[in-house]
């Protein structure tokens, strides 16, 4: 079955070759002896009813081509932006900055060796002169999976090791693609070009996003896999809900639904959420809160349509299937991900198996062949590693405090006698790249939060808003299980795109630009409303409780912004809610112009850097 085109957002699913299944002896019954409500309910579903329960477009529904064309132009301008912040003065600073002394040398190692080896004392200094000769060829015991230190490594192998903008280059691509990515999943899931580009642009201005895109760390590369398997996630819903419908078309309540498709976008979610966690282990409860909350959709859509069985359908039937779609493509991809190590025998416990055998007559796992046997027994000590690091760290900080920024991560503060000679107007001169998260953003995105689970995902029952929760639920809450490890608040920018998302939703719903869900409790009561012209031009769009009792909405707004910009009629625009998108928009632009020096290591003065060291934990 085809996919959408790409440039239509939901477009209708052209299904080729389908006829109408048949309708059951029982239902004609009911249809010629009923009653007229029997046989109402009886009577076999159009693919448009099929469509609306299921909260998609009526079929050959388009999106009009000028809101598709200014989608396509706020991602555009997003990516500019995200592309100015993140490559302007990459080079600097040309020394490894943080764990770059670790994850920059190791991705050159495997570019060289194919595996992860030691370098001599000294490696930190010369590598960034060129000089790779303290590499050595013994194994390193490294504690994270390889993909994303050959993705890292791919900058070194074309620039050179003396080129720092060679080691950053990957994760300064990957954070402008996570912007351009977080554009067009709010796209398709608002349909409105405004609050895409407020996405793209706000997760461009981010503090977290710009400092870990301009320096050689794998988190970055876990929040562009993390929002693409996201995306593919989004993509297979409105998906598989359209063949669902084609499927029941022409038949009553109560019929059976056929079985699942291929499903290719949730395959290719599962190909992701695999490279996600070949970068990070972090990855895999991603995986898991996917997999939920996709078998959760699924029952859910059976139920909607009034299948047969639904319950044990969904959770059994179609909930085998999602399993099989995510999680081992999941796993193949991660053991792919693995292949140099199968392929270097010098690697770090490669062979591990055929010691243990020669020395005691046994293994443990003997069933296993020895090369997975070494793998798992790697893995086993990496697993050990990770529960029990707990040695301090100046800047070591609990998730508690991650979602107000309480101790962002320094990543960069040289010592005053490499900054003597430096000029900045002051006595003292330094230099700072610190992962502080735009504030106005942050802050406002915890009160989003509420907004979002209590007013979108309860209350409207909204889908869209565990789009931006399943970030926070899989890249987020599991951190609290280690809360005694040593964990840094720089992890944030796995999830940072769906504080955005949530942010950008809240602020949508608040100024009306979020339009309902097609066939969800609130657009039928506003298509009602609209039949009974309570609402419309030139008349007052109702508000929640909270603007109502604040006394917004008292006249018709007077905003006449077009409506290929917003998606929605320009009736239905409120002006308090544009205020304060307005607000929000414009303390971003001007934290991250004030903050701007001390997420890139500008040369400044104490007295400067200080004065932005706006809470105590901050330094």
């Amino acid at each position: 079955m085809p996919a959408p085109s790409p440039g239509q957002e939901e477009q209708a699913l052209p299904i080729e070759g389908w006829t109408a299944p048949s309708v059951p002896a029982e239902a004609v019954d009911a249809l010629q002896t009923g009653t007229p409500e029997v046989a109402e309910a009886q009577a076999p579903r159009t693919q448009d009813q099929l469509r609306e329960m299921l909260g998609l477009e009526p079929l050959g529904w388009t999106l009009p081509a000028a809101v598709r064309l200014r989608g396509w132009i706020v991602t555009a301008v997003a990516g500019l932006i995200a592309a100015l912040t993140r490559f302007w003065g990459l080079s600097h600073p040309h020394t490894l900055v943080f764990d770059e002394i670790y994850y920059v040398k190791d991705a050159y190692s495997l570019w060289h060796l194919g595996y992860e080896a030691t370098w001599a004392e000294g490696a930190d200094q010369l590598f960034p002169m060129g000089d790779v000769s303290t590499l050595g060829t013994n194994p390193s015991y490294v504690v994270h999976p390889q993909l994303g230190k050959w993705l890292l490594g791919l900058g070194t192998a074309l620039l050179g090791p003396q080129s720092s903008l060679g080691w950053r280059l990957v994760p300064a691509l990957t954070g402008v693609a996570t912007v351009i990515l977080l554009a067009r999943l709010t796209m398709r899931l608002t349909k409105s070009p405004l609050l895409a580009g407020l996405a793209g642009f706000l997760l461009a201005i981010d503090g977290v996003g710009i400092t870990e895109s301009r320096i050689g760390l794998l988190d970055v590369l876990i929040g562009f896999f993390a929002t693409l398997s996201v995306y593919f996630m989004v993509r297979d819903r409105q998906w598989s809900r359209a063949c669902l419908a084609a499927d029941l078309a022409g038949t009553p309540p109560g019929h059976l639904a056929s079985k699942a498709h291929v499903r290719p976008w949730l395959i290719a979610t599962g190909v992701t959420l695999g490279l996600c966690c070949s970068v990070k282990w972090s990855g895999l409860y991603l995986l898991a809160a996917i997999g939920v909350l996709v078998v959760v959709w699924d029952t859910l859509a059976l139920r909607r349509v009034q299948a047969k069985a639904w319950l044990l359908e969904g959770v059994v039937s179609r909930g085998f299937g999602d399993f099989i779609r995510l999680v081992p493509v999941a796993f193949l991809v991660y053991v792919a991900g693995w292949f140099s190590w199968f392929m270097h025998d010098d690697a770090y416990k490669r062979g591990w198996a055929a010691a243990q055998r020669a020395a005691t007559g046994t293994v443990p796992r003997s069933w296993l062949p020895d090369p997975l046997n070494d793998l798992l027994e790697y893995h086993l000590s990496m697993y050990s590693f990770h529960v029990s690091l707990d040695s301090p760290h100046p800047y070591m900080s609990k998730p508690i405090g991650w979602l107000v920024q309480w101790r962002p991560t320094s990543f960069y503060w040289p010592s005053e006698e490499e900054m003597r000679g430096a000029s900045c107007g002051s006595e003292r001169c330094v230099q700072a790249i610190t992962s502080i998260g735009n504030i106005p953003v942050w802050w406002s995105a915890l009160v989003a939060l509420g907004v979002v689970l209590v007013g979108m995902a309860i209350v409207r029952r909204d889908w869209r808003a565990w789009v931006a929760l399943i970030g926070y639920v899989g890249l987020y809450l599991p951190w609290f299980l280690y809360y005694d490890r040593t964990i840094f608040s720089f992890y944030t920018v796995a999830f940072v795109p769906f504080v955005v998302l949530t942010l950008v939703l809240a602020l949508g719903l608040g100024a009306g630009i979020l339009a309902p869900v097609p066939g969800s409790r609130a657009a039928l009561a506003e298509q009602e409303a609209l039949e009974a012209q309570q609402i419309g031009e030139g008349k007052v769009h109702p508000r929640g409780p909270v603007g109502t009792f604040l006394g917004f909405g008292l006249q018709p707004t007077r905003l006449r912004i077009p409506e290929a910009w917003t998606g929605v009629p320009s009736w239905r625009v409120h002006g308090e809610g544009v205020v304060l998108m307005s607000v929000v928009v414009s303390a971003a632009i001007v934290f991250a112009a004030l903050w701007w020096p001390l997420w890139t290591g500008q040369t400044v003065s104490y007295e400067f850097w200080k004065w932005h060291m706006l809470l105590p934990s901050w330094i």
